[in-house]
C-alpha cells in the first residue's frame, strides 16, 4: 500500500498544481485576439528563427495556451529557437533546463554509463515535463521514439517514469507578446513531424480556451486505472479481515468524476461498487467475530462462577446440602418441576431443590422452615438465576 499511498498523495498534488498552472501566468496585458495573432504571425521571419525574451517570469507552456501546464519559465535577455506558431503562441525548441518524461519500462540504462538509456520499444510516447506537475499527470506528449533511440538520464525515477532531457524533435510554446524575433536562420531545420506536434486546438477557440483534447489523457486514465486495479485485486486476496480499501478508494472516486474520461469513469463507479460489498463481508466478518468472542467471554464467566459456587459447598458426609428448608416460587405453578430453597443461618439461600425418586412421593410440607439434610446430587444449574445451583435429591433428613 506505501506505493498506493503515494498514489493518492499525487493525485491531491496534482489537482492543486493544474489551478496554480492555469491562473499563475504573471500580470501582462492579455493574449491579443485571434484576428490580431494572424495579423502579428504574418509579420513574423520565416520559420525557423532565433528570438529573444523581452519580459521576466515568462511561462514555457506544454501546449499553446494557459490550460497546458507550464515546464518552466524564461526571463529578458534569454534567446529561444522559433519552429512554428498557432494563433498567439510560438512553438520553440525546448529550452535548457527543461526536461521529459518517459516510461521506465522502455527504457535500458546502460550500466556503464547510467545517464545514457536506450529506447526498448516501439512509438513510445515522451510527455513535456514539469516541476509542478508529476508525471502520471503529465499529459502533453512530445515526441514518440522507437527501438533504439537513445536518451540523456537526469537521474532518478518518479512513478514508474525516467527524467530524461527533452530528445530532438520535441517543442515547446510561449507566448508571443514576450518575443522579440531575432532574425530567420540561414539553414532552417526540417519541419516538425505531425505526430510529434504539440496537441491541435480549435481555430474558433481563444487561447485561454484551449482544452486538452489528446488522445493522452484517456490512455493516462487507463494506465491509473490497470494500476488501481492491479490494488483491488491485491486487497482482496487478502484474508477479510486484514483488508484495507481506504486510499484505493480515494483514487477510484477520483477517476469516477473525471467527466473526460466517461468510459473510464464508469468503470471506476463499478469498483467501488465491489469494493462496497467487500467491506460490507468484512463488517459483518468483524461484527460476528465480536459476538463470538462476547460470547465466549460470557460463557468464561458463567463457568467460572459456577465453579466458584460449587467450591463452596462443604463436605457435608452423606448430605449434598444442610440448611433450613422453604418453598420456592421458581416452577411454583408446575408440580412436576416444583423447587424448594435451602438458607443458611442469614436467610440467605444456598441452593435450589428439587425432589427426586422417593423424595417425590413424599408430603415435604412436614419439612418446610426447618433444618434438614438433603441426600442427593449438586447440579449447576445457571437459567433459574440467583446462586445457579440445584441439588436433585432422593432422601430428607430433619436434622435432631
Amino acid at each position: 500500500m506505501e506505493s498506493y499511498q503515494r498514489f493518492t498523495l499525487i493525485v491531491i498534488v496534482v489537482l492543486a498544481g493544474l489551478c496554480s498552472a492555469a491562473f499563475g501566468e504573471p500580470a501582462k496585458p492579455f493574449p491579443e485576439s485571434p484576428a490580431a495573432a494572424e495579423a502579428n504571425a504574418a509579420n513574423l521571419p520565416e520559420m525557423p528563427f532565433m528570438a529573444e525574451i523581452t519580459s521576466g517570469d515568462v511561462y514555457i507552456r506544454s501546449g499553446p495556451g494557459t490550460n497546458y501546464y507550464d515546464c518552466g519559465k524564461l526571463n529578458a535577455g534569454d534567446k529561444i529557437k522559433v519552429v512554428g506558431s498557432k494563433f498567439s503562441w510560438l512553438q520553440i525548441v525546448a529550452p535548457a533546463g527543461c526536461f521529459a518524461w518517459i516510461s521506465s519500462q522502455y527504457v535500458e540504462v546502460n550500466p556503464q554509463n547510467p545517464t545514457t538509456g536506450t529506447v526498448i520499444g516501439d512509438a513510445v510516447r515522451v510527455y513535456a515535463g514539469s516541476e509542478n506537475t508529476q508525471p502520471m499527470h503529465s499529459t502533453s506528449m512530445l515526441v514518440k521514439l522507437n527501438k533504439g533511440d537513445k536518451v540523456t538520464l537526469l537521474g532518478g525515477t518518479r512513478e514508474g517514469y525516467n527524467k530524461i532531457a527533452p530528445p530532438e524533435g520535441a517543442y515547446l510554446w510561449v507566448s508571443n507578446q514576450y518575443v522579440r524575433p531575432l532574425g530567420t536562420l540561414v539553414s532552417p531545420p526540417a519541419a516538425p513531424p505531425k505526430e510529434k506536434a504539440a496537441p491541435a486546438v480549435s481555430t474558433n477557440e481563444t487561447p485561454t480556451e484551449v482544452a486538452v483534447t489528446e488522445t493522452g489523457v484517456e490512455d493516462l486514465r487507463t494506465k491509473e486505472l490497470d494500476t488501481i486495479k492491479a490494488a483491488v485485486d491485491a486487497e482482496k486476496a487478502k484474508p477479510v479481515e486484514q483488508q484495507n480499501f481506504g486510499d484505493i478508494k480515494t483514487a477510484l472516486n477520483i477517476l469516477a468524476a473525471d467527466k473526460q474520461t466517461p468510459r473510464i469513469a464508469s468503470i471506476a463507479a463499478n469498483l467501488l461498487k465491489s469494493i462496497e460489498k467487500c467491506e460490507l463481508a468484512k463488517s459483518i466478518s468483524q461484527s460476528t467475530k465480536l459476538q463470538d468472542e462476547e460470547f465466549k467471554q460470557t460463557t468464561q464467566k458463567i463457568e467460572a462462577a459456577r465453579a466458584a459456587k460449587l467450591a463452596d459447598f462443604v463436605d457435608n458426609g452423606i448430605f449434598a446440602v444442610i440448611g433450613r428448608f422453604q418453598e420456592s416460587t421458581v416452577f411454583a405453578e408446575s408440580p412436576e418441576l416444583k423447587y424448594y430453597r435451602v438458607m443458611d443461618d442469614e436467610g440467605k439461600t444456598v441452593c435450589y431443590a428439587q425432589a427426586i425418586g422417593s423424595a417425590a412421593k413424599q408430603d415435604l410440607s412436614e419439612f418446610i422452615d426447618k433444618e434438614v439434610g438433603l441426600v442427593g446430587s449438586i447440579e449447576p444449574k445457571p437459567e433459574i438465576g440467583g446462586v445457579g445451583v440445584l441439588v436433585k435429591f432422593t432422601d430428607i433428613i430433619e436434622e435432631p
